[in-house]
Parts: C-alpha cells; structure tokens; sequence
C-alpha cells in the first residue's frame, strides 16, 4: 500500500454500527456535492430521522463545493451562491433530493470544524439530540467524530459516521485515482493534499497537533506508528500550504 493510501485508509475507516438509531442527522460544511445527495437520498427513505442539522459558514470548502456542484449538478447553481453559507447551499441541494417532510435547523456562522460542532450544538437551548449521524467529507471525518463528542459532550458510539462509501485510494500522481473513478474528480490536487496531510498532522498528539499535548481542540488520539510514517514521508508534498 502506498503511503497516501495509508492515509486515506485511515482517515476513511469507520467502524460498522448496524444497531445504531437515530432520529437526526447532521451534515457538517464539506465539498462534496455528492455527499449531499447521498445524505437526503438516504433520508428520504429512513422514516426514523426527522430532523437535519446543516452546518457551516463561509469557509474553505465554500469555492470547492460551488466549483464540484457546477460540474456535477449545474442546474442548481444559483448566482447568489458565493454570499452564502455551506449551510444554506447545502440545504437547497437536500432539499431538491429529498421531498419528505422534516425539521430543518441552520447552522450558518462556523468556519471551521471546532466552530461546526460548538455553534451547532448551541442551536439547542434545551433538548439537544442525545445522538445523531454524522455526514462529513470522509477525509475529514475522523478529526470531526472527535471533535463532536468532545463539543457536545456525548460518548463517540452516540456518534455515527455517514459517507456512504469508503475512497480507496489506488494511485496519487498528480491526481488522486480511486477504486471508483467518480471519486477521481471530488477533490483537486491541491485540496486533497491539504486535507489528507494536514488531517494527520491535526490528529496526531503533539505539540503541532490539535490533542492536549498541542492546541487541545480534541482529545488524544492514537494515530498507529505506520500512519506516522507514511504521513512523515508526505509532509513534503505541503511544503508551503497556508492553511491551519
């Protein structure tokens, strides 16, 4: 296995909960109008959730998730769409998905993962979900399962990872190639660098790193020593990216 699949094996994998139930789902900012689509397919025909929690402002993955739509669903793309939250954008692509009637709530201000989680779980005054699915690019699905059970104070098992279909990464050359060539387009170059790497980097329990020993956003997590490894060897296809 190469060491970018590494990554993106580790970052992707969840693990199965076929007994978990849950009346809400939350979708978190992302790029990836497809997940969209998955998520309100899915909730089209899963009577038991009644309510959808949209998360996320104006952040890094507003352009990408325009940019994806007008390539995957142009029909939808509205010229007022760079002055909204991934929230409100998410929420028009849902809805055009998914008819069935539900409890809509709108998280629109977070501009990043930490924000996701604090400002959507301030939406409730009283009462807030007890668990829920959670829908997020699966790069960044790992750091965000974290990050939710420590903002809302619920065990991970309350939490329960949502994409749908795990990226298996078979190639990275100027590009990232999956097993399914659909995924081949969902992230630039750029970006999927970013986030893969960047996500370790984030994940891993040092003084650079989001866990207690670094800027504690998360708790601690063990990132396996083979995943280190790999991610030690890829630390120089960032060189120079900006983003925190």
């Amino acid at each position: 296995m190469s060491d970018f699949a590494t990554l993106v094996d580790y970052l992707t994998t969840v693990q199965a909960n076929p007994d978990f139930h849950s009346d809400t789902l939350l979708i978190a900012g992302n790029s990836l109008p497809h997940l969209i689509v998955s998520a309100a397919k899915f909730c089209e025909t899963e009577a038991e959730i009644q309510r959808v929690i949209f998360v996320g402002g104006i952040g890094h993955g507003t352009a990408p998730l325009i940019a994806n739509c007008k390539k995957m669903c142009p029909e939808l793309v509205r010229p007022e769409w760079p002055q909204l939250s991934e929230a409100e954008i998410t929420q028009e692509i849902f809805l055009h998905y998914c008819t069935r009637e539900l409890t809509l709530l709108l998280e629109k201000k977070s501009t990043n993962t930490g924000e996701n989680a604090r400002f959507s779980y301030e939406l409730f005054t009283q009462d807030a979900p007890k668990n829920f699915w959670l829908v997020q690019d699966p790069l960044v699905q790992k750091r965000s399962h974290v990050t939710f059970s420590k903002e809302w104070g619920l065990p991970l098992s309350a939490i329960q990872p949502l994409f749908f279909e795990q990226p298996k990464l078979i190639d990275f050359d100027t590009r990232p190639h999956f097993e399914n060539s659909e995924m081949d387009s969902w992230w630039e170059a750029d970006y999927f660098l970013s986030l893969v790497i960047g996500e370790i980097r984030r994940l891993n329990d040092d003084g650079e790193g989001y866990g207690p020993k670094g800027a504690n956003f998360i708790p601690h997590v063990d990132v396996p020593e083979n995943v280190l490894a790999s991610y030690q060897r890829c630390r120089k296809y960032l060189a120079g990216n900006t983003r925190k």
